[in-house]
């Protein structure tokens, strides 16, 4: 397949991507007309291919489709390693040899002047040490668990479902690092690390949230503190107050009245210490948040809530 081709595949794919809106039937089609190509890494490099098919697969939610995806990427990775080694030209060999010669050379030099036996190979094998070092944190959030990883894929997703502002973080490494302080905390990928993955994604994605997702982009947010924020924290300013109107309503409304409520001896006065209370309940919060227990001393009259 022509290099031309594999710039219009590219442009169709990334205008799926733009609208957050995949047609499954036409990215099949897409995909296997990348597997029957051959792709070079100078077409890879110049296309931009493989970021575009990598950003498409955290948007699939069809698993055979994204199986196509991860197969397509793990096919272009090998090409790598493959390409770079080899020189393309004569003037890269001879480029290539003289440097070889040169690095020899300024080895050979600092064992005359330090007057110690070094081994020239090991100086060498330093550098691509110097360059995992750097990356160390990000690498250290490697994981081969299925649900871990498909965790990741979604929290990435709801970072990035938005143009993304300027200054950013990486999306992929911000949701790695929200999972794995989850998985962490939790040590198991059981309902209540689901559960955890599921109200950080929704509230990310909320349109009348944006400013979570942002907050979590700049930074201002770290991913360890949105791994352990609760509803009541990750939810909008908007929301909050309308829920702190509710809650005073509700408090003034109880107030009302001396005696209502039901008759309880289970629960003991934080003031006098008796056992003569009554309990009234109320949804102040959400509805998918426990109720709110207010609770009266017939004996001191003392009110407090639970």
């Amino acid at each position: 397949m022509a290099e031309e081709e594999i710039v219009k595949i590219n442009r169709k794919l990334q205008k799926m991507i733009d609208k957050s809106d995949v047609d499954e039937s036409i990215a099949r089609d897409l995909l296997v007309r990348l597997q029957e190509s051959r792709i070079t890494l100078t077409i890879l490099q110049k296309t931009g291919i493989g970021k575009t098919v990598n950003n498409l697969r955290r948007l699939i939610a069809n698993e055979d489709l994204s199986t196509v995806a991860k197969s397509l990427l793990k096919n272009w990775k090998k090409l790598v390693p493959e390409s770079t080694s080899v020189p393309t030209t004569k003037d890269e060999k001879q480029t290539s040899t003289s440097s070889n010669n040169n690095s020899s050379q300024s080895s050979q030099e600092i064992n005359v002047n330090s007057g110690k036996n070094i081994d020239p190979n090991k100086s060498i094998e330093r550098q691509p040490s110097q360059k995992a070092s750097s990356s160390q944190s990000f690498t250290a959030l490697h994981t081969e668990d299925e649900v871990r990883l498909k965790s990741r894929d979604l929290l990435a997703g709801a970072l990035s479902m938005v143009e993304l502002p300027e200054g950013s973080a990486d999306p992929v490494e911000l949701a790695a690092r929200v999972e794995d302080a989850i998985y962490k905390e939790l040590r198991d990928t059981g309902v209540k690390y689901r559960n955890r993955i599921r109200s950080r994604i929704s509230n990310l994605k909320d349109a009348k949230n944006p400013n979570l997702r942002i907050n979590v982009l700049l930074g201002i947010i770290t991913p360890e503190r949105l791994a352990v924020l609760t509803a009541e924290e990750m939810a909008s300013d908007a929301l909050k107050q309308e829920r702190s109107k509710l809650t005073d309503l509700a408090i003034n409304e109880y107030q009302l009245a001396t005696d209502e409520g039901v008759g309880t001896d289970l629960i003991q006065c934080r003031r006098c210490k008796h056992n003569n209370c009554a309990y009234t309940e109320a949804q102040t919060r959400s509805a998918d948040e426990p109720m709110t227990l207010f609770v009266l001393c017939k004996n001191c009259g003392n009110r407090w809530k639970m």
